[in-house]
């Protein structure tokens, strides 16, 4: 026998109502309770009228609520009432009326909102249909069964079917595919709020009035910010009115929350998409309005302040209104609003954002030093922390070991960028702890390089006057001799170091500091670069030979180099730099002698009986600087012989200054002077100044007779005993003054007069072996002069170099005979023991040189790379 559940039963029965008949003749039947009937009764009526039908996700907008009747108001009052729901176990109508909802909506919507997802303006479709859904949910829970509840009541029952709705939402439609809808709805309104789409224009198109019009009313671009206006306007144009196209983006980024919040997609969720967007506007915005902005004074961290603090933190306050209201009402302790707290730590976020962006920039900063100073400034705050202050280390020395410390960059220029290393991170950590751990890595390297101590040398002697408006010139970091001279004044001030009682601030080292870590109030850009070697010969030897071959030049003053020696002395003392003394006291002492030398031997030209044509106005004039051997760097000297008329003069020179000097003894370095040569040609006189050797070969194209002799290279060199290379340089020196003329290879005639237009344009820029006149115009054409003069300077430095590696060739030779085959890494290293002072040369040098060996068949290169001397 089938039994019916009591619920069931109830609502069968007041449907097919039970048959009553007599008590002796029919069936006994149960009796019905008067009020259970009326109950079911109304509870038919009424969920007959909440049913929502099944219309699909295609007729949503059919939905339209029906009007009650008189019974249906009846029922839904009775089924409200508390008599009505009170010891019921079938649950009251709202409960049955959130079932409903669920029932219709996994039926009729659920599909046709996943289908949205992939639909173009997806988000906003989606909200869209879920405001008409939750319409037609809401609107008869609000119209006709809430008013049948208390206050209190109310506020219960909306709760539950609207977390119902929203849990509906969720379940529906994953998270993981409307997050990045949402992130991409928030950046397009973000960027126009925050002013970032305005910062970008800024960058392009500085002329456009309206665009930098947006900028004032709006967030206001920093370079206006810093150089156009007082603090109190700055903050108006930060607080007041927008633009028409931000408040627009701004209403409807607010409208957007408030229709995701209504239909159950804000919230917790919500609030991560937009601190995530938040937090990637905030770097972007970082990026966009101070990336090069290094002018100093900076006020780049004041800006940012004041944009965090006006517009940044009052999008957020606005947005999280909407997202962070209670869900259980409107009690505002219960709120979680933006308090000033929050916005001092968006603050320091954001700075730690733009000392991220310095740290990126720090390469560029320094090469545009001290332009950049501004950028320096920013950091500062940045550094305060050791994390900070890791990350700015650790980043520039990968920089830098990718930009700067590699063979394509010169040693002028790692040594330019070095000093601005110095000067900027002095001023970023006056105590010294990153400039510490930036700078062994450069020092390392620069110790390497065989051209440092030249370089800072040949900086320290240049002319300070070259120091104003560049930083260096060519080979030389002229900046160097006006800093030597600053330092010095620096150093003159008082100073007790770093134990000085006195010093109200004084500051302990950083914790981040190196153990080996030492820094002195006193150090400066010379000290770093002298201390980069251990031991101070490298800079006394290097001082000594540059030193010579500026005292060697046809020069009155020296007042530079004397300078630089006093001020150097402070530094290595007296006894370091006594040769160099030496040699600026020979220069001096050699005027002296060469005056009573030169009047003792009759060698002064006297003015009064001096006539044009005289045999007293063709002698030389021979002056002489005299040397101490002992004090003086070793001279590679070329040697030759001099004209006969030269080499008397020598004579009598030396002769008397044995009679001046008795226990001294001349030794003439030929290949070391100057001469100023007159050359009478037919059509011009040429007077200039050139090398010894230059003037010894034109002279040997002197011919009494007058006629234009031609000379080959080989006759020259056994006539002068030159050799071979020098004599092609000075050779191709003179074809570069249109002196000479290389009529055929290696075969050079005086170019008495020069050609005309006519016969250069018919010679063009070729060679004629037999016409002399075609010969002529052809090779002093403009481009053969310039190639001539090329070609001059480059054999000239090649022959020099050759020269001074032969004095090397010995040594090469011993250990390959002795040791047997080595490479050339070994080479080098057995050089720079065996040579006194040092083995001058590069590695790459010493390849070519030992190539030129090898192909001249002196040295053959065996296996491995070893070169090995051909027996």
């Amino acid at each position: 026998m089938a039994v019916i559940e009591p619920n069931r039963q109830r609502i069968f029965a007041s449907i097919f109502p039970p048959v009553h008949g007599d008590d002796d003749t029919k069936p006994k039947t149960r009796s019905r309770d008067p009020e259970q009937a009326t109950w079911d009764r109304a509870w038919l009526v009424a969920t007959t009228f909440l049913t929502i039908p099944d219309r699909g996700f295609r007729g949503i907008e059919d939905y339209v609520p029906r009007a009650p009747g008189r019974e249906v108001n009846d029922a839904l009052g009775y089924l409200a009432a508390e008599k009505g729901v009170a010891d019921r176990d079938e649950g009251s109508i709202f409960e049955w009326y959130g079932g409903e909802m669920r029932r219709h909506f996994y039926k009729n919507f659920k599909v046709g909102l996943v289908k949205l997802l992939d639909q173009p303006n997806a988000l906003r479709k989606i909200v869209y249909g879920l405001q008409l859904i939750r319409k037609i949910y809401f609107s008869p829970l609000m119209e006709y069964l809430l008013p049948l509840l208390g206050a209190v009541e109310q506020e219960k029952v909306f709760v539950q079917r609207r977390r119902g709705f929203h849990l509906m939402v969720a379940y529906t439609l994953p998270w993981q595919r409307v997050s990045p809808l949402l992130t991409g709805e928030l950046m397009t309104h973000a960027v126009t709020i925050l002013g970032i789409d305005t910062l970008e224009e800024d960058g392009s198109a500085e002329d456009d009035e309206d665009s930098m019009e947006v900028d004032r009313r709006h967030s206001v671009s920093y370079r206006d910010w810093r150089d156009e206006l007082s603090a109190e306007v700055r903050m108006q144009m930060m607080t007041e009115g927008e633009d028409t196209r931000v408040t627009a983006a701004r209403e409807r980024l607010l409208s957007l929350f408030n229709d995701l919040e209504l239909v159950g997609m804000g919230g917790v969720r919500a609030q991560k998409v937009f601190a995530s967007v938040m937090n990637t506007m905030m770097t972007e915005f970082i990026r966009a309005a101070y990336t090069g902005q290094w002018e100093g004074p900076s006020k780049v961290s004041q800006h940012l302040r004041h944009w965090i603090e006006n517009v940044y933190a009052r999008l957020a306050v606005q947005v999280l209104s909407i997202i962070n209201a209670p869900e259980s009402g409107t009690n505002e302790a219960d709120r979680l609003d933006v308090k000033l707290s929050d916005v001092e730590k968006w603050q320091e976020i954001g700075l730690s954002r733009l000392g991220a962006l310095r740290t990126g920039e720090l390469f560029d900063v320094i090469v545009e030093w001290p332009a950049s100073i501004g950028a320096i400034e920013d950091l500062r705050h940045f550094t305060a922390h050791p994390a900070g202050r890791y990350q700015v280390t650790h980043s520039f020395s990968a920089v830098l070991d990718h930009r700067l410390l590699h063979p394509g960059a010169s040693t002028v220029e790692i040594l330019q960028i070095y000093i601005s290393i110095i000067r900027a991170f002095n001023l970023l950590d006056p105590k010294g702890v990153l400039l510490d751990r930036i700078a062994r890595p450069i020092r390392r390297y620069l110790r390497d390089r065989p051209d440092t101590v030249k370089v800072i040398v040949g900086g320290l002697l240049a002319d300070p006057a070259d120091a104003h408006g560049q930083t260096g010139s060519g080979d030389t970091l002229v900046e160097l001799s006006a800093e030597l001279t600053k330092a010095h004044q620096n150093s003159m001030r008082s100073d007790r170091g770093e134990l000085d009682w006195d010093d109200m601030n004084w500051m302990p080292d950083p914790v981040d500091a190196a153990p080996d870590y030492r820094k002195s109030k006193t150090s400066d850009v010379i000290g770093s670069l002298i201390s980069l070697f251990d031991s101070k010969e490298a800079f006394v030897k290097e001082m000594q030979r540059m030193l010579a071959d500026r005292l060697l030049q046809k020069r009155t003053d020296f007042d530079q180099e004397m300078s630089v020696l006093e001020l150097l002395k402070l530094r290595f003392g007296d006894n370091a730099l006594q040769a160099c003394e030496v040699m600026m006291r020979d220069v001096f002492d050699s005027r002296r002698v060469d005056a009573v030398v030169r009047n003792d031997q009759g060698l002064t030209r006297k003015p009064e009986i001096s006539t044009p044509g005289s045999e007293d106005e063709d002698i030389p004039e021979l002056h002489a600087k005299i040397l101490s051997h002992f004090f003086w760097p070793e001279i590679q000297e070329q040697e030759f012989s001099v004209p006969e008329e030269i080499s008397e003069l020598q004579q009598r020179y030396a002769a008397g200054f044995a009679s001046l000097k008795q226990s001294r003894k001349l030794t003439w370095l030929n290949g070391l002077g100057q001469v100023t040569v007159e050359l009478d040609l037919e059509d011009r006189v040429f007077v200039d100044e050139v090398s010894t050797w230059q003037a010894t070969v034109i002279y040997a194209f002197n011919s009494p007779a007058g006629d234009a002799a031609s000379k080959t290279a080989n006759e020259l060199a056994q006539e002068l005993d030159m050799a071979i290379t020098l004599v092609r340089s000075a050779c191709l020196f003179w074809v570069s003054k249109r002196i000479l003329a290389e009529v055929q290879r290696d075969t050079f005639r005086v170019l008495e007069v020069l050609p005309n237009e006519e016969d250069e344009a018919v010679g063009g820029a070729g060679v004629s072996g037999t016409d002399d006149n075609t010969g002529d115009a052809s090779a002093d054409t403009a481009a053969a002069a310039e190639a001539a003069a090329a070609a001059a300077a480059k054999e000239s430095a090649e022959a020099a170099a050759m020269e001074k590696m032969n004095l090397y060739w010995q040594f090469i030779m011993g250990m390959l005979t002795n040791q047997g085959a080595m490479p050339l890494q070994r080479i080098v290293m057995m050089l720079k023991i065996a040579v006194p002072g040092g083995f001058p040369f590069s590695n790459e040098e010493l390849r070519e040189f030992l190539a030129g060996m090898v192909a001249k068949g002196k040295l053959e290169i065996v296996s491995g790379g070893n070169y090995k001397i051909v027996q």
